[in-house]
């Protein structure tokens, strides 16, 4: 009696599966004919194919909406934690740089102590004045420019000239108004030099190229890629600690890269450093300069001089070879 009921109520109970199965034919069915009809280039099909479309384009971009904004929300949520981070690691970049700025004061003041221990005597500033690069040479034996600095402006041969950058050259001839400058390229260039932070000694030789030659190094020296190079001074006319450039190429075959673009100077600095050598290279005889021309001269009669210089500026060694000796009223 109980199964017979039961087997009742499922014979009476409503099923869903015929209206779905007819909907599901609907569209099917529609969906062909739409297929069919988009294959027929008729214009009143195609006019409302466009019209359905433009029907079904804001409620298509209603819907987008919520997915935007959830994707907008995202990037900011990674952006504010992002943030956050940068802020961290700043602020742990923050106290390591207080620990060595305290260190740095603590070794300043052990230095003053041991200077006046010492009764050592402070280096003197460098007095130098600035100019334009008016013409250069580039051939196969010469690289070399003409600045608009003279005797005039107190140059003498011999001096060391300087951009922004670090050393460029020094002056081999001076006119009054006009001076040529033997750039580190040139293949008479020679510049003693000190090489990574245990001081080897050696040569920066010109070559012409873009890069120096780095020869007469100790045997075994500690010299690696990525050493900086600067002036020894060891040949009593250039100031020590000049900046040159750094160590390029491999054991063997190492190179110098200058700082400096040799290629493309404008504004340069000459250094007033005068020293017993100079002083034999060049002396202070009386004369009319004669006109300078971007090729070497060989007439001895270039050595006169003017009246007493003015320098422009002054600055200290360790501010010429830390910045780069810019100067002050830069033309």
């Amino acid at each position: 009696m109980r199964e017979r009921g039961s087997q009742l109520f499922r014979r009476h109970r409503p099923s869903w599966r015929a209206p779905v199965e007819l909907l599901s034919f609907g569209l099917y069915f529609l969906c062909a004919v739409l297929l069919v009809l988009s294959r027929i280039g008729h214009g009143v099909i195609a006019d409302t194919r466009d019209g359905l479309v433009d029907l079904s384009a804001p409620l298509l971009e209603a819907a987008s909406l919520p997915a935007i904004e959830a994707r907008r929300a995202m990037e900011r949520v990674r952006s504010y934690t992002a943030a956050f981070d940068e802020i961290d690691r700043l602020k742990e970049e923050n106290d390591e740089l207080k620990q060595w700025e305290w260190r740095t004061k603590l070794l300043e003041r052990k230095v003053a102590h041991l200077r006046s221990l010492l009764n050592a005597v402070e280096e003197p500033g460098l007095a130098f004045v600035t100019g334009r690069v008016i013409a250069d040479a580039r051939g196969p034996f010469v690289r070399s420019a003409l600045i608009n600095l003279g005797r005039k402006d107190g140059l003498r041969i011999g001096y060391a000239v300087i951009n922004g950058d670090g050393l460029v050259g020094r002056t081999v001839d001076a006119g009054g108004s006009v001076a040529r400058v033997l750039l580190l390229s040139d293949l008479n260039s020679r510049i003693p030099v000190l090489v990574g932070p245990a001081g080897v000694r050696g040569l920066a030789s010109g070559d012409n190229s873009s890069e120096l030659q780095l020869d007469f190094l100790p045997d075994g020296a500690a010299v690696y890629a990525g050493d900086e190079v600067y002036t020894s001074g060891s040949d009593g006319t250039l100031p020590r600690g000049l900046k040159i450039g750094v160590v390029a190429g491999s054991a063997g075959a190492l190179k110098v890269k200058p700082y400096a673009e040799l290629n493309s100077l404008h504004a340069v600095s000459v250094l007033f450093f005068d020293t017993p050598a100079l002083a034999r290279a060049d002396p202070s005889e009386a004369g009319v300069p004669g006109a300078l021309s971007l090729a070497p001269s060989d007439r001895p009669g270039m050595t006169a001089t003017a009246s007493t210089p003015l320098p422009v500026a002054t600055a200290t060694a360790d501010e010429i070879s830390g910045g780069g000796g810019r100067a002050q009223g830069d033309p």
